[in-house]
This record gives structure tokens, sequence and C-alpha cells, in this order.
């Protein structure tokens, strides 16, 4: 490779020299150019264009690029501070200034005005006017990025402070959404629900009363008038249940799901033997952390729908806990099952796969059953095999803290055997 091509490439730094003085400006350009090819190898070239009128300084700044500005401060006819001033606000460029016979203190005044540094006169000298140079360019890069990152820092703070408030006017319109909602939930629960036991208690009495005087057709339709009533009032119960589920927050205590277990089978004790069901408790249960009311209200909804949607003459339920962590609760029933399909759909308020005529009930249990599981930051999936059964598992919070022990004194319909299974066997 030729030495042209081996030579290292270098960078020029384009110097505005303003400066009355042409004695003072050659030997500013002398000093400069000394040494010329020890600044090639160190990486470093200066180019200087000397001008001596401020006026003319101004111009040149405005239509040519200077990396930095040399400037002296007695220069003629002009205040050094007012000229420093004007090359300031024309250009974002750094700027040295040059002093006359050991003039501090102007020199610390100028800097006190935005000069990046500065040089006595009588105190020229090469090495060290290039240094002063090379770190006023230097420094003044590491100013502007700063400033760079400070504004940007600036911007963000203001755009954080915009979502701020607008999250501020989003809460307070939540606020005032949640006060309608509670509105509506008074409403619903007094002023529909009464209209409504007011006309299923007319049809009874009209049942009861002019039974005689209604012929068979008249009498079924009374009877329809009824039982559509009982299903609006259902339908109220389940809306307004769900309202409440998505505006509590699960009290973080601990928990004895044994207990809660024990609870909602006392609860359900008449149902399971009007329809001839066998629940087992797998246990011992683990403690956990969340609501008990509403971990009740979930188990008891399932439990309740393993008895429904089944057709076995004898249905079989099973409550357990997962070897997990998180804990994993499960119910487990031998009902109809669900197709794959439908596994997404069921969890959807008032969606049914059924007719009512085969089945009972709103369509709106299993959606609070996911909603009171997510409000306590679990989860709930099922598996299923139509024909065979359902086993629905939702997680729960482990305990902070394990509850004290409570003894266990379940109702006289309960076994306790060694396999640690209570079991409720009735029909």
């Amino acid at each position: 490779m030729p030495q042209s091509h081996r030579r290292k490439i270098t960078k020029t730094t384009k110097i505005l020299l303003v400066e009355d003085c042409p004695a003072d400006a050659q030997r500013v350009r002398r000093v400069l150019s000394e040494a010329r090819g020890a600044m090639e190898i160190r990486g470093g070239l200066f180019s200087v264009e000397w001008i001596g009128r401020l006026d003319a300084a101004l111009e040149a700044l405005s239509t040519r690029p200077f990396n930095v500005v040399l400037l002296s401060l007695q220069i003629s006819r002009t205040d050094g501070l007012k000229a420093l001033a004007r090359l300031r606000a024309a250009a974002d460029v750094p700027i040295v200034v040059l002093t006359d016979y050991d003039d501090d203190g102007l020199a610390l005044a100028a800097i006190r005005r935005g000069a990046q540094d500065y040089v006595a006169k009588d105190r020229l000298d090469g090495r060290l006017l290039r240094r002063t140079l090379r770190h006023a360019v230097e420094r003044h890069r590491g100013e502007a990025e700063l400033l760079r990152h400070a504004r940007e820092v600036e911007a963000a703070r203001a755009r954080i402070e915009q979502q701020a408030h607008e999250l501020r006017q989003r809460a307070e319109q939540l606020d005032r959404i949640n006060r309608e909602l509670d509105d509506f939930t008074y409403i619903a629960s007094h002023d529909l629900k009464e209209p409504l036991r007011g006309i299923n208690a007319y049809c009874d009495i009209l049942l009861e009363d002019y039974h005689d005087k209604l012929d068979d057709d008249g009498q079924r339709r009374l009877h329809t008038l009824g039982k559509l009533c009982g299903r609006l009032e259902t339908l109220i119960d389940d809306l307004l249940t769900y309202c409440r589920v998505g505006g509590t927050c699960p009290a973080q205590t601990g928990i004895d799901l044994g207990r809660v277990v024990e609870d909602v089978l006392e609860t359900l004790c008449p149902a399971i033997e009007q329809r001839g069901a066998t629940v087992r408790v797998a246990g011992p249960l683990p403690p956990a952390t969340g609501d008990a009311t509403l971990i009740g209200m979930v188990i008891g909804n399932l439990i309740s729908n393993g008895m429904k949607f089944n057709e076995n003459r004898q249905a079989c339920i099973e409550i357990g806990c997962l070897a997990a962590d998180p804990p994993t609760l499960y119910v487990r029933d031998n009902g109809i099952g669900i197709e794959p399909c439908h596994h997404d759909e069921i969890f959807s308020i008032f969606r049914r796969l059924h007719s009512r005529k085969q089945y009972e009930g709103s369509g709106a249990g299993l959606t609070i059953v996911r909603k009171i599981v997510e409000s306590h930051g679990g989860r709930i999936w099922l598996e299923s095999q139509p024909g065979v059964g359902t086993t629905f598992f939702f997680t729960l919070a482990p305990a902070k803290e394990s509850p004290s022990p409570q003894p266990v004194t379940g109702p006289p319909h309960w076994i306790e055997n060694a396999h640690q299974r209570r079991e409720v066997t009735t029909g």
C-alpha cells in the first residue's frame, strides 16, 4: 500500500479568530501551525479564518460552520463582554477568549458569561493553545449532550405529568361511574324487584281465588307468568352478584380451605340429599389467602353444577388440591361433560349450552366464579370428556401465615376414614 494511503486520516478543527490586531492574529496562526507533523500523528489539524471586525464575524457565523471561536476581548471599539454575548447569541459554538497581560479578572467574567476557557496572549504557547481549543470543543459537545438529555428528561417528565393528570381524570370518571353503578344496584335490588314480586303475588292470588273461574289454559298461562317472574328475579340477583364481585377487593387474610369446604357442604346438605349425590373431600386442604365467603361461592357453584349437569342416578363429586404451587383446588364430577369447543364459552355471562327445559339456571354462575378467582389473582380452567365428567381447577394465593388450626366438627352425616377422605353420601 502506498505511503500516502497509510497515513492516518485526521479531522480539521475550524477556528474563527476574531482579532483586530494583525500581529496578534499572525502569532496565533503561527503557534497553531507549530509541530504540524506531531499534530497529524495525534489526529487533529487546525484551520484558522481570521476576521478583524465583530460584524463580519457575526456574518461568518451565520453562513459558515465553525468548531470554535477564538475571541480577543481587547478588540477595538467594542466591549469584549458584549462582543462575547453577541457571538454566543449568533451561533451555538464554543468560545475561547484571548486576554492581554494576565487580565484574569476580565477572563473570569467572560467565563461566567459563557466562554469555555481563556488564554493570555503573553503566555501564548502552541501546545497550550491547541489543548485549550480541543478541550473547549469537547466540553461544549459534552454540555450539549447533557442539555439534550436534560431536555429529554424534562419532556419525559412533562409526559408523565400529563399522563398522571389523565389518569386522575379517568379515576374521577371511574369513581363517578362506580357511584352510578351503586345507584343502579340499589334500584335493581329494590325498585325493580319490588313490582316483580307484586306481579308474582297477584299470579298466586289469581290462581288461588279464581281457580274455579279459569280454564286450564288460563291457569297454565298464570303458572308460566309466575315462572317467568321467578326467572327474571334470578337474573337480577345474578347480575347484582356479578356487579358486586367486580367492585370488591377481596380480603387478603389467611383462610382454612378445609373449613370453607365444610361450611359450603353444610349449606348444600339439603340439595345434596335431595339429589342423592356423593361428595368426597380429599384432604387435608392447604391454607390459602383470600376472602372465605367468595371462595365458598366458587366451590359451592362448582358443586351445584356438578349435581345439576349430571344424568347419572348418583352424582359423584370430589374436591381436592393438587401438589402444586400456588395452591390449586379442583372440583371433579361425573356429569355430562363439556365439548372442548365450549370451554371458553361457558365463562361468558348468561351463556347457556342447553335449554332451560333441560337444565335450570341463568348462565351467570361460571362467569361469577371466574371473576372471583381472577379478583384473587388466580386463574380457572377445566378438563372435560363428554359423557364422562368435568374437572374444574383454580389457583389461589398461598397463605402468608398459616391460620391457627381449628377443630373439625363436621355435621352428623360426615364420615372420616383412615384415608383422610370426608364424604357426604345420601340417597
